[in-house]
């Protein structure tokens, strides 16, 4: 099956994942990382199946699936399975081929690549590399403004700056 640039751009369905053993739908603030629901083991990943997920994706089956949609899923799964050689890999080789999907529109490719570039920052954060997942994130921020990278990009910010979210929310609040 190949992945169509109307599926990703018709709603961009993501699976939320976040840096913490919890999904993101129970851990609110965690960091979160990005996958299409029709990517080669989303389902069986998003489940927290992160091995079967590694299975499906680099699968036979897999084979006319586009790379783009393989390497973001094996990203995040290894990213999740503490793997950090093979998550660094697949992460990166995402990145570099978001730029490279023939027939695509450009606006589509700069979405991509901020998303694979999203995940490629949440896991040099799950390494403890936040200065890799700093760059990372304002380059996704710059390419796309998205809500993901968006906060993302501040929860990190107000780390490095030493400010907690519950400070924040009480300076809001007053």
């Amino acid at each position: 099956m190949t992945f169509s640039t109307r599926k990703l751009l018709a709603g961009l369905a993501v699976v939320m994942l976040s840096s913490s053993p919890l999904l993101a739908s129970a851990a609110g603030n965690a960091y979160q990382m990005g996958l299409p629901e029709e990517a080669p083991g989303a389902e069986l990943i998003k489940a927290g199946q992160f091995k079967a997920g590694i299975e499906q994706a680099v699968s036979p089956r897999q084979a006319d699936t586009d790379p783009f949609f393989r390497q973001l899923s094996l990203c995040v799964a290894y990213s999740r399975t503490a793997d950090f050689a093979s998550a660094e890999a697949a992460c990166t080789d995402a990145v570099q081929r978001a730029g490279t999907l023939q027939a695509v529109p450009r606006s589509a490719k700069r979405e991509m690549r901020a998303l694979a570039l999203n995940n490629r920052a949440v896991m040099n954060l799950m390494a403890g590399d936040k200065v890799a997942a700093l760059q990372d994130l304002m380059l996704a921020v710059k390419l796309d403004n998205s809500e993901l990278t968006v906060a993302n990009l501040q929860r990190l910010t107000m780390s490095i700056n030493g400010i907690a979210s519950t400070q924040v929310a009480q300076q809001a609040a007053e």
